[in-house]
């Protein structure tokens, strides 16, 4: 697989907090993942949209309930 080298920059602190939980694991691969889940999350975002867009919101009871719900 051919891969493409970047130059990011974070603040200090992020790259603290990274550096300490990724250790020798390798900072690119839980980057690579890190991104590929951003990715994600945007794309699941504008489905739900797309949803409300089509259906209307879910009522705001039923969040409230099922928030309720989750521990």
């Amino acid at each position: 697989m051919a891969v493409r080298k970047w130059s990011v920059s974070v603040e200090e602190h992020l790259a603290v907090r990274v550096e300490e939980h990724v250790g020798g694991r390798g900072l690119s691969g839980f980057v690579a993942r890190a991104v590929d889940h951003e990715l994600e999350r945007d794309a699941l975002a504008g489905y739900l949209d797309d949803l409300d867009d089509e259906f209307g919101p879910v009522p705001r009871a039923l969040v409230e309930e099922f928030d309720a719900l989750w521990p």
